[in-house]
């Protein structure tokens, strides 16, 4: 993935691996099953933040971009 537009390319893996997107302004809403991931966006090439929901319970937060990928590959 390039820096120039990762949430493009975030976008593109989440739809390879079945989940459904919701863009609203600079977050974006995943959600597959009982699993959701939020994502808060700084422009288009790095991630404010990102949550994990299990079952609409947080599990975990990251800042981290390949945190954020691993989840949305699972």
């Amino acid at each position: 993935m390039t820096a120039t537009d990762e949430r493009q390319a975030i976008a593109e893996l989440a739809e390879l691996g079945g989940w459904e997107r919701r863009d609203v302004d600079r977050t974006d809403h995943y959600a597959r099953g009982i699993i959701r991931v939020q994502v808060l966006w700084r422009g288009t090439d790095a991630i404010s933040g990102s949550s994990l929901y299990q079952d609409d319970i947080m599990t975990a937060y990251t800042r981290d971009l390949n945190t954020l990928t691993s989840w949305l590959k699972r």
